[in-house]
């Protein structure tokens, strides 16, 4: 790394300003694989970006999701879907069932069960300590492979004092600019913005400019308030 000092401070959680050459030295001096240390490297290119992607062959070949370690750092999700319960609130039994509809083997399947049922601890962790989360959905979401047992699940993750869930009615649209998904990531620091996420099958999308967070801060707070209560639902 050049510096004993610098591995120190970071260690500590010293804020520390990266270099293209130190990002290398820590992903190898940490053990990650090739793949991972490339990834790293590529998206460091874009720190003073405020718009950026990761192509989802890229996570698929590094194993790194961005994503994924923003949302451990962030104490306010938001998530608007339109077709899919949030991976976060999925029972195992619908994972199985997605998965197995994807053309993927048994292991790969396995592999990702394992890991979104890790990443669903991990989360029901932090909801009693610093996490907040709200779930608006749309009423497709609801009638799309939801269960009972889904459903349920559900309703306990409305009960929670720090969680919302809230779908919108068909009879209620069509809702302007509801169309997409995507979440809304926030951040205890300050100085740090929000982030905007959005998936396609090809990248991940990140805005972060406060324009691109105002718009959709706008549009989740929108939805939220025409959307309905899960207790109102019927099948």
């Amino acid at each position: 790394m050049g510096s004993t000092r610098t591995l120190k401070r970071l260690e500590a959680g010293v804020k520390v300003r990266l270099t293209f050459v130190v990002i290398g030295s820590l992903a190898e001096y940490y053990g990650a694989p090739r793949q991972t240390r490339f990834e790293l490297q590529r998206i460091w290119r874009f720190v003073d970006e405020e718009i950026w992607a990761q192509p989802s062959h890229a996570v698929e070949n590094s194993g790194w999701d961005a994503y994924l370690e923003f949302e451990r750092l962030a104490v306010g999700i938001d998530k608007f879907e339109t077709t899919l319960l949030p991976g976060l609130a999925q029972t195992e039994r619908f994972m199985r069932m997605l998965f197995e509809r994807s053309e993927l083997s048994a292991q790969e399947i396995g592999r990702l069960i394992e890991d979104r049922l890790a990443r669903q601890s991990e989360f029901e962790a932090r909801l009693n300590a610093s996490l907040s989360c709200r779930f608006l959905l749309a009423e497709a979401v609801l009638r799309n492979g939801c269960g009972d047992h889904e459903f349920s699940r559900l309703l306990e993750f409305d009960e929670r004092e720090n969680v919302t869930v809230k779908y919108l009615p068909f009879s209620g649209g069509p809702y302007p600019k509801l169309n997409v998904p995507f979440s809304v990531l926030s951040f205890r620091n300050t100085e740090e913005p929000s982030i905007i996420y959005l998936e396609s099958p090809y990248e991940r999308r990140f805005y972060e400019n406060s324009e691109a967070v105002g718009t959709y801060h706008q549009i989740i707070e929108g939805g939220l308030r025409q959307a309905k209560s899960l207790k109102e639902f019927k099948r």
